[in-house]
């Protein structure tokens, strides 16, 4: 069978959806970021009933030299969207307030440095079939939203979503400042440092005693011109980028430094 796909533009930031009913996934587009493989999971009778909670898994990617943020999910068909990640890589996850997309960067693919994020549909006010859709709308800071038909996965052996994994080679507690940021082992660090602007425009640079690196995926609101901070995260001095100053850094965790009173 021939699977149908059909294209809507619609408005605020002119995103892009598109169903894929033959692949059981749901892909959109709001201005430089890509939703790809939206689904959710499948309900344990054939139906989530009125009260349920149920997962949803996608993988978020940016087009953009910026850094993007989800800061909001919302839909009719159930009382709230909350969103959920493993920080701590440590198979236990918690709400968040927001999903940090890196600069040309993709969260939740296999392999990637970030922490498995994932939506979690809380209260369902109404019967939703299994192999039928939810209308989730996604909010990105500063870029638009847009609505996807989620697929609802079919009730059935093979139809399990994969457990989460955040992705990180680190196995047990926090990156610390002692380790190399090319270590096979363990390449999360800890960096701390002023922030300065690139010479590049977007561009973030932090100076440290190790050097200079470029700040990718980093919380604007922490991490800008002038701020003195620590990040966590891992260096990739083999990723290409537009800014052409210091070692690109992904940021996993950033916090001011702290303050002497």
């Amino acid at each position: 069978m021939v699977a149908a796909v059909s294209l809507v533009v619609v408005s605020c930031g002119e995103p892009q959806r598109v169903l894929e009913s033959g692949t059981m996934r749901t892909n959109g587009q709001v201005g430089d970021v890509v939703l790809r493989n939206v689904v959710v999971e499948a309900p344990p009778e054939h139906a989530w009933r009125p009260g349920d909670d149920a997962t949803v898994r996608l993988t978020l990617l940016s087009r953009a030299d910026r850094p993007e943020a989800l800061v909001g999910v919302r839909t009719d068909a159930a009382t709230r969207v909350e969103m959920w990640a493993d920080r701590d890589c440590d198979g236990v996850s918690e709400p968040v307030d927001r999903i940090h997309v890196p600069a040309e960067g993709v969260v939740n693919e296999p392999g990637s440095v970030h922490a498995a994020y994932h939506l979690r549909i809380v209260g369902f006010t109404r019967e939703v079939l299994a192999g039928t859709t939810v209308p989730l709308t996604f909010a990105f800071e500063g870029v638009g939203e847009t609505t996807l038909d989620a697929m609802v996965e079919a009730t059935g052996d093979g139809d399990v979503l994969p457990p989460l994994t955040c992705g990180s080679p680190s196995t047990s507690g926090p990156p610390t400042s002692e380790e190399s940021p090319t270590s096979p082992s363990r390449p999360a660090l800890t960096l701390s440092g002023r922030v300065q602007a690139g010479v590049e425009p977007g561009c973030l640079v932090l100076s440290t005693d190790r050097g200079q690196f470029l700040l990718l995926g980093a919380d604007p609101e922490v991490v800008r011109a002038g701020a003195e901070v620590v990040v966590e995260g891992v260096a990739r001095p083999d990723q290409m980028t537009t800014c052409q100053q210091g070692t690109p850094f992904t940021v996993l965790e950033a916090r001011p430094v702290p303050t002497n009173r």
